[in-house]
């Protein structure tokens, strides 16, 4: 969280990548409105390995009370001070020289958090939102739960912007995201391309869920939300079973899975952002795990088509199975 810290105020400043200090409103990243500092008046830019500092004034930038050579850069270090326009204006701090990160600045507090690809909010204990980066989109995205049991509200939101949980607010800073979206280039791929298979205790008092596509094949720890997971796996199942078409297999409304799993619209809520949360952390971040749980108006199903379902070791269920047994009727009929 490389920051500098402002000498009037004594806040921290964080920096992006790519770090700009001006006079000039919405250009400069660090504003500060005096008229002997230029529109675009230094830049501060992470390489790679360190921090660098280039004077791009009329009046000149000191680093130490040394005037800078214009347009030429300077490793920075830790403690450095920095003086814009004349040197005996006040010295900003080099307070942090860790590489760019994203944040979650609390806006009471001013603390700042480093964001994870999934992160549950206010807190992992009672979340009523998330924020996760979506790698096939570049975006990063603000779920907030439909407690009456509508779909989440879901919003892009873009760096600066103000995020509002109860009574909870943050401003999101989104220092670089190049490498999130080098990897997308890579590789694209979707929870839903990827193999669930559940392994149910034969009192349904324990489920552990294991992840598979190509090389990937990961066996997570058994976690209350698998159960969510399980029954909507089992919906699913059913309506293929059916013979319904993709588009509407696995919808079950809310009020339904509420009573039949017997809890609340907030638990389910909860239930679903633990369940993206401890997936999307066991997998590479570049795939996406948005569509592991869909959601549309009172209704909700499970985004993943292929599916095993044991119950201690014999096989209860499995989309491939069903598959087969559906052509096999066609082929006879």
């Amino acid at each position: 969280m490389a920051c500098l810290q402002n000498p009037d105020t004594d806040q921290s400043h964080y920096l992006l990548a790519h770090h700009t200090i001006g006079r000039r409103q919405g250009a400069a990243d660090t504003r500060i409105a005096s008229a002997e500092i230029s529109g675009i008046h230094a830049a501060i830019q992470w390489t790679g390995t360190h921090w660098n500092i280039r004077d791009l004034s009329r009046n000149g930038t000191w680093l130490n009370g040394q005037q800078l050579v214009p347009a030429r850069n300077y490793p920075l270090q830790l403690g450095d001070k920095l003086s814009f326009g004349r040197a005996s204006n006040p010295a900003w701090s080099v307070e942090n020289l860790d590489p760019p990160a994203n944040l979650l600045i609390d806006l009471r507090s001013g603390k700042a958090c480093k964001l994870e690809q999934y992160n549950l909010l206010p807190n992992e204990e009672e979340p009523v939102a998330s924020l996760h980066f979506n790698p096939a989109s570049g975006q990063w995205l603000f779920e907030l739960s439909g407690h009456n049991g509508a779909a989440e509200n879901t919003t892009v939101v873009k760096h600066g912007q103000r995020l509002d949980c109860g009574p909870h607010s943050w401003q999101l800073f989104l220092a670089n995201n190049e490498k999130a979206t080098s990897e997308v280039a890579l590789n694209q791929l979707s929870i839903a391309d990827f193999r669930l298979r559940f392994s149910v205790s034969h009192h349904e008092e324990h489920v552990q869920l294991r992840i598979a596509h190509g090389e990937i094949d990961i066996d997570l720890a058994a976690r209350s939300h698998n159960c969510l997971l399980v029954y909507l796996a089992r919906a699913r199942i059913r309506d293929m079973a059916r013979g319904a078409d993709a588009d509407t297999q696995g919808w079950v409304p809310i009020q339904v899975a509420t009573r039949e799993l017997g809890i609340t619209v907030n638990h389910l809520n909860t239930q679903i952002f633990r369940a993206r949360k401890q997936i999307g952390e066991a997998l590479p971040d570049a795939v996406d795990i948005s569509n592991l749980l869909e959601r549309r108006s009172w209704e909700i199903r499970l985004g993943c088509r292929e599916l095993e379902i044991y119950k201690g070791t014999s096989l209860e269920a499995s989309t491939s199975a069903t598959t087969e047994a559906i052509e096999a009727t066609e082929a006879s009929a």
